[in-house]
Formats: structure tokens, sequence, C-alpha cells
């Protein structure tokens, strides 16, 4: 059994951590929010930290006569928005006694593999909470419907703000969800002046390339360039695919995608992704991302855990590439103490170690996580109502 117990050892816990985080669902690797992640960032803040949104400008520099000194231009203002990073803390106990027991059984090839497949499963359980934990933040942010709720001294994540303690708020305009009025930066509504999506992209007649071409106009008017990426389910992807306005472009008698495929990749439990990803012809530089992906969310209202899908019927969320100078993940810390009397380290982000205890005689795995997704220029993601409405 010593070979699986190797993976107990800190340093290679915390390696196993990260693998298991980094492959549990495309949405992390997509934002670069996995541990290590291109997008992954720590600036030495603790529990608190600050970050800035920083407007763009569209105004063009100051001419100046021949001869006179050079003209003096105004500050842009930037929005300071102060934060807690949320904080997730969990642990497992494998108790001895119970491998022991294992380890009685008559044939001993059977027993050496019983205790080896329990530690895994056991340990591969607490390891995927840690990358939920993550995934939940991002698709929150995403959504801009990231919500606390406390019980005890525990606390909560989920998309539904009802009897939540608090809000962690992403700063999306109001104008750019629903049905997208797209708001600029001065607060008022986009060019168009009203909702963008204005039939349901349900209708085969939906004009769908015109409401890109709308979004893209008022995208470009804020300074965020064009839409990349879009997220949605496959019940809201599958009438796109017989969109007479993306048939279209294609002709009525030829398939509209010029790509329509599965991801590439495995869970760690080595089923395959559940993600597709698509372009229309009709849509150049647009990737749709279909994934009926979701998460165990706690429900306060009826005091059990409920599948909820990243993305819900009839959303479909819009971004640019997620660079980091658009997203990051901060990184939190905090000190701590693997056993009772032992050295005090700081841990940055997502960290995990293991030790003995006594009466009962177990291994305890804690894993620990302070981190929050951050979007530095709001006015990049759309949240659209594209169906229900």
């Amino acid at each position: 059994m010593a070979g699986y117990l190797d993976i107990l050892r800190p340093q290679v816990l915390t390696q196993v951590v990260r693998q298991v985080v980094a492959s549990a669902d495309p949405i992390l690797n997509h934002m670069g929010f996995q541990p290590g992640g291109s997008n992954e960032r720590f600036f030495g803040h603790g529990r608190e930290g600050l970050y800035h949104i920083y407007d763009d400008t569209r105004r063009v520099a100051k001419g100046r006569a021949p001869g006179t000194p050079a003209g003096r231009s105004s500050k842009e203002p930037m929005k300071a928005v102060p934060f807690v990073y949320p904080r997730m803390h969990d642990s497992i106990s494998l108790l001895a006694e119970f491998f022991h027991n294992l380890g009685r059984i008559d044939n001993p090839v059977q027993r050496d593999e019983a205790g080896k497949d329990m530690i895994m499963r056991q340990s591969a359980t607490l390891m995927r909470k840690a990358a939920n934990w993550r995934i939940a933040m991002t698709v929150g942010m995403l959504r801009d419907e990231l919500y606390v709720h406390e019980e005890g001294d525990d606390w909560f994540m989920n998309y539904t703000s009802a009897n939540a303690l608090k809000q962690i708020p992403f700063q999306v305009p109001s104008g750019n969800k629903g049905q997208l009025s797209m708001t600029l930066r001065d607060g008022t509504t986009s060019v168009h002046g009203a909702s963008i999506i204005d039939v349901p992209w349900t209708s085969s007649g939906a004009d769908i390339p015109t409401h890109f071409d709308k979004i893209n106009q008022a995208r470009s008017a804020v300074g965020v360039g064009p839409v990349k990426h879009v997220h949605m389910n496959s019940t809201t992807f599958r009438p796109l695919t017989y969109n007479d306005f993306l048939a279209a472009t294609q002709g009525i008698a030829n398939p509209p995608f010029t790509q329509y495929q599965r991801e590439v990749g495995q869970r760690p439990d080595g089923s395959p992704l559940h993600e597709y990803v698509a372009q229309f012809l009709a849509l150049p530089g647009v990737t749709f991302h279909i994934s009926d992906e979701g998460l165990d969310l706690w429900d306060a209202g009826t005091d059990a855990y409920t599948f909820t899908k990243h993305w819900p019927n009839g959303m479909a969320v819009m971004t640019g590439e997620p660079t980091p100078e658009r997203y990051t993940i901060y990184q939190g810390s905090e000190p701590i103490a693997e056993y009772d009397g032992g050295p005090e380290s700081v841990r940055v982000g997502l960290s995990s170690w293991t030790k003995k205890t006594s009466n009962p005689t177990a291994t305890e795995v804690y894993i620990l996580d302070n981190a929050l997704t951050v979007p530095h220029d709001p006015y990049d993601i759309q949240v659209g109502t594209v169906s229900g409405f």
C-alpha cells in the first residue's frame, strides 16, 4: 500500500491536487484559472485585497501649435474595488483502524488493492471539491451571479440570491445582461438604444448575425473589441443549427459550421470532457463552447445539494479573449501550521498537506484555497438572455 500512500506526502499531494484541478473542467483552462495557469497572480495580499477597473479611451491626443508647450490631459479615472478573499478549507480523516481491517482479508492481493483504491478514491474526492470551488467562482463571475450563503461556520457558494449572506460583485453593467441594451461607459445605453436580442434564438427567423453585429458595435464603442467566445448549454445551442440566417451564408443545402466537434481531453476520472466547440461561417472568429456540465451547489431553501448547470437554458455568456490583462484569478495567503507545535508558514492560493493524529490514529488530509476571480474590464462580459423571454 506504500506506493499509493506516497500521494499523501506533502509535496506529492499538492502536485496531485493541482493536476486534478487543472483537468477538472474546460472552463478553468479556458480562463487560465487552474493552479499555475496563465492568468493566476499573487500580489502579496493576505486576507484582503484591492483591484482596479481601468476604462479605456477613444479620445484623440491634443494637437498643439508649433512652438507651444505640450498640452496637459487629465488623468483617466480608475475604479478601486476592495474585496475580501473567499476562503475554502476542507479535510478528510483516513482512519488507521479502517485500513488495518482491510489488511485482514485473507487474499493478500485483493486486500492490498482494496486499501489502495479506497485511499485514492477518498483523496480524489477531496481534490475534486477543491477544483469545484474554483469552477463555481469562475462560472459565478461570468454570470455575475456569485452569492455566499452562511450556515454556522460553513459558507456555501451558489448562483441564487435568495437568503444569501452577500453577493460577490463583479461590476458587470446592467445593460450587459438580459436582452442586452449594452451600457456605455458613461452609464447611458448603447448606440442602438434598445434591446439588441429582440427575437429569441429559438426562432429560425432570428437574425443572429445582425445581433452579433450590434453587440460588437456596442463593444467597439467601449473599447473591448469583438466577441470571441460564447458559452451556453446544448439546449440553447441546438436551435442555432437550423437558424435561417446562419445557414444562408453557407447555402441551405450545406451545414452552417466551419467547426463542430467534441473538446479533446479527460476528466480526473478518465472519462471524456463533456464539452463541444463550434464555429459558424456567418460569425467569423466566434467560438461557441457548448457544455452541459454543472456542480452540486448548496441550496439553503431545500437544505440540500442541487445539481446546477453552468449555463442555464436561454443564457449565452459572451466575452473577448481571456487575457491576463482582462481576467485574473488573484491568490490570497494565510499562515498555516501543519501540526500542533509545528512551524508556521504562509500558504499562497491553493495548498494541501497531511498530518498524523492519535486517539484515534488517523491520517488527515487538508486542502486550502484563498482566491478570487477578477474581471478587470467587466464591459467585456455580456450575459445574454437569448430565449425564454
